[in-house]
């Protein structure tokens, strides 16, 4: 049971790639809920799906390296993981539970999904540009998703508009392209070693 738990918790990494493309076609899905049913809310209460599997994604990633990371890269998963809880309880907050109808001054779920994506973004930044090169995350994996990061967090912080969809999009394709990048390098390693010249190499 222990080995099925710590093989379940290694993979749990490839959950980023469900949810950077559920956060990707985020747009696509609000504005068929606008077309629908005349308001993107409906979305938005669906939307939580994809931070919650970032989230988990996110530990199953920094599980299978953490005896190699940085003190940088600590604190970006930190970040990030803050990031999507705020995110998740923002949502929440605001298209499940209605507080900003009740608090409507202060309005504490948008701000905290606000100040989620922000952490989310930077987070991101730090914990892809501080992973250690000899890690379990593959190397040609690591440069997309750190330019999806950066994309992520100026749609974040800045109304662009349609262009900061685009960013929005691209962040959460950040996030999918990471995964299958781990997916592909393990299947290939997985590859060499039942392959008779990758077992005479490793025996070698």
């Amino acid at each position: 049971m222990r080995r099925l738990l710590l093989f379940l918790v290694r993979w749990a990494g490839l959950l980023v790639v469900p949810g950077g493309v559920l956060w990707a076609l985020s747009p696509i899905g609000a504005s068929i809920s606008e077309t629908a049913f005349g308001t993107p809310n409906v979305f938005w209460k669906l939307f939580l799906s994809a931070p919650l599997l970032l989230l988990v994604g996110l530990v199953g990633l920094q599980v299978r390296q953490w005896n190699r990371s940085g003190l940088v890269q600590k604190i970006g998963f930190a970040l990030a993981l803050l990031g999507l809880v705020l995110v998740i309880a923002g949502d929440a907050g605001l298209f499940w539970l209605g507080l900003d109808d009740t608090f409507i001054m202060t309005a504490p779920a948008y701000r905290a999904f606000r100040l989620g994506l922000l952490l989310l973004g930077a987070g991101s930044i730090l914990f892809g540009v501080a992973a250690p090169r000899d890690g379990d995350l593959p190397t040609w994996g690591l440069l997309p998703f750190v330019v999806g990061a950066l994309c992520g967090l100026i749609s974040f912080a800045v109304d662009l508009g349609s262009f900061g969809t685009v960013l929005w999009m691209l962040f959460g394709l950040g996030w999918a392209w990471l995964g299958l990048s781990l997916a592909v390098d393990g299947f290939l390693s997985w590859w060499a070693g039942r392959s008779p010249r990758g077992g005479a190499v490793a025996q070698g």
